[in-house]
């Protein structure tokens, strides 16, 4: 049988974009406000900018477009399949785009476009919500389907594309968008704290975690999720589609079938990713993951000339630019460095958190912003990067802990005695505390942390949040601890925080980043794989330095240190910022929010810069969470539409 699409797209049109979209009563958001909704993330794509309404005006969908595939004005979102009644909004990339293509063909699919977004539509044709089966990329997609008067919308595996929804079903709307701040600017809700995610953030460095974000009345559709919403039935359904199987084996016969099964996997998900037409690029920290990017990317582009980004610093300590060097001299690329300047972060630190939405525990995240700034400059739209790689070949230091644990459960005292004085003999006693802190009980370790660091939280709030405030604790599903470990960090913790803070940085600046090591093949196989090709004895990674022999230069496939992008932030925060953050933390506004205790935040700060730098990160979590309180809760003008747009 064959199918015909009518739609509105480009001829080539693969793009990464921001989305909008509106159900429920016209008169609740009129066609003028849902545009200032729709250009106020303009930034997530300058290039072009789409809307359609259904002609009762109870449906609106919106598109920002950042253009990567064909460049001309015919690529225009949303898409509409006028002979099957659905229209899409999308923001992202499929990456096996071309093999879903030619499969759909194969059924009688005719294709008008060599779109991505095209592909999609007849995906769904085909296979209904089953389509998210098959796809292979970063997403974040909202379909409305005509005849069932049904939005059907998903997320991406991992979360690497954001989607945010405020559903209100006593007045029968909903509404969602790529960034929260596009759903602030539809005057339907307003920016109230959410004292429970408030807590989780003070209390157990909890952020991005689930559906909660820090806005009242505002989730976020989890990764792995799809949401339905029939509009004749008023009901809204969130589920799971995709997760790592606990009980998935997979069996080779030694370690160099593992090492070139995995470089075969990762190669192809880096191949993949290369389809483009703007330049391509990487992001390069020295570290072993993004070095294998960089050198496996070099080899694909087959003499192409790559520039890659890197942030350095001038204290030698926390510079790898030696690593740096060495990747670019090796991989032949052409690289690009910034210096991020801690006196230039208050002036900016608003416009950083306005993109970020929501705090971060780090200025590491600073020094990313100023590579996606650079990478702006010097006119590369993509770039690749090594993100994901910690949290499934075990790159922290941390996940030592859980590893120790296993041997201690298993009963090979010796072998765990043997690992442990390697250990301390390459890398001393600095991270040991942090190690053993894993082999506590869950009920302890919470008790523990605030004897060592105290968390100031408030009465009020703690008093507020009383039957909500524990931590969202997962349960274990593998056999072994460290198993567990990698996957809360993939799922939960770690992850999902570190894309957020890569999707919003990137796009500031109108750039796109791909990860290939979140390749969902790649992923499966390493949680399928024996743990030990993923950590041996004191070698984490054991299956990336397997196979990256002869792809990397020695020194970098062989070291076993870990800086990872790390400013030299207690220095900066003692030093430049040192004003700045006293006064922030000292002023009328802060202590009137009711979050922190004054007494303790007092006595930290002044315990911090007498050189208590273990409360660096504390501080700096306490700063970000009023920065961010000034520019949402006490910026409400920013939402507000100055000039009409045109639809």
């Amino acid at each position: 049988m064959m199918y015909f699409y009518t739609c509105h797209c480009a001829t080539k049109g693969q793009f990464m974009c921001g989305i909008v979209g509106y159900i429920g009563p016209e008169p609740f958001l009129t066609a003028e406000r849902f545009v200032f909704m729709r250009d106020i993330i303009k930034h997530r794509g300058p290039d072009d900018a789409g809307f359609w309404e259904s002609t009762d005006g109870s449906v609106k969908l919106g598109n920002r477009r950042l253009a990567i595939l064909d460049l001309s004005s015919a690529g225009r979102q949303p898409m509409v399949d006028e002979v099957h009644g659905v229209v899409i909004t999308y923001n992202g990339e499929i990456y096996n785009y071309k093999e879903l293509r030619a499969e759909l063909e194969g059924y009688g699919y005719r294709f008008r476009s060599n779109s991505d977004t095209e592909v999609l539509l007849a995906a769904y044709q085909k296979w209904g919500q089953n389509c998210l089966c098959n796809l292979n990329g970063m997403f974040a997609f909202a379909l409305w389907d005509a005849k069932k008067q049904y939005l059907f919308a998903a997320r991406d595996r991992f979360g690497e594309k954001p989607f945010y929804y405020h559903y209100n079903p006593k007045h029968g709307f909903l509404l969602f968008a790529s960034e929260i701040k596009a759903l602030l600017a539809s005057d339907l809700i307003s920016a109230l704290p959410n004292d429970k995610a408030i807590y989780r953030y003070l209390a157990h460095r909890e952020i991005d975690v689930g559906a909660d974000t820090l806005f009242e009345g505002i989730v976020a559709l989890p990764p792995s999720h799809a949401l339905g919403y029939s509009m004749t039935q008023g009901k809204l359904t969130i589920w799971r589609y995709w997760d790592l199987a606990p009980d998935a084996r997979i069996r080779l016969p030694n370690d160099t079938d593992y090492a070139e099964r995995f470089l075969e996997l990762l190669t192809n998900a880096v191949r993949i990713r290369l389809r483009s037409d703007v330049p391509v690029g990487s992001s390069l920290s020295g570290g072993l993951d993004s070095s294998t990017i960089v050198c496996l990317t070099a080899r694909e582009m087959k003499g192409g000339i790559q520039k890659v980004f890197t942030a350095r610093f001038r204290d030698p300590r926390f510079d790898e630019g030696k690593y740096v060097d060495r990747v670019i001299r090796w991989s032949n690329v052409e690289g690009f460095m910034v210096y991020p300047d801690p006196t230039h972060l208050p002036d900016e630190i608003q416009d950083v958190i306005w993109h970020q939405e929501q705090p971060f525990f780090s200025t590491s995240v600073y020094a990313q912003w100023n590579v996606m700034r650079l990478a702006k400059e010097k006119g590369v739209t993509v770039l690749l990067d090594g993100q994901g790689g910690d949290e499934t070949l075990g790159g922290y230091h941390t996940y030592f802990g859980p590893y120790f644990w296993d041997m201690l459960l298993s009963g090979h005292w010796g072998t765990l005695a043997k690992n442990v004085y390697r250990y301390l003999r390459e890398q001393g006693l600095r991270d040991l505390p942090v190690i053993f802190y894993s082999f506590l009980p869950n009920w302890l370790r919470e008790p523990l942390r605030r004897l060592v660091r105290p968390l100031g939280i408030s009465s009020e709030l703690t008093n507020r949040v009383r039957d909500q405030s524990e931590s969202s604790y997962q349960h274990p599903i593998y056999k072994y601890s460290l198993r567990n470990a990698l996957y809360e960090s993939l799922t939960r913790t770690v992850l999902p925080a570190l894309l957020r803070y890569a999707d919003r940085n990137s796009m500031a600046f109108s750039r796109e980043v791909r990860l290939p090591f979140l390749d969902h093949r790649l992923v499966e196989f390493l949680f399928a794989i024996p743990v030990d090709q993923i950590i041996r004895q004191t070698t984490t990674k054991f299956i990336l330095r397997n196979a990256t022999v002869g792809v990397l230069p020695e020194e970098i496939r062989l070291r076993k240190d870990k800086l990872g992008f790390a400013p030299p932030e207690a220095l900066w925060m003692r030093g430049p910022l040192r004003t700045w953050l006293g006064d922030t933390l000292r002023s009328t506004r802060f202590r009137q929010r009711g979050w922190l205790d004054s007494k303790i935040v007092d006595r930290v700060i002044q315990g911090f810069f007498e050189g208590r730098d273990v409360w660096h990160s504390l501080v700096w979590r306490w700063v970000c969470l009023e920065i961010w309180a000034q520019t949402y809760l006490d910026g409400k003008e920013r939402f507000r539409p100055k000039l009409n747009k045109t639809l």
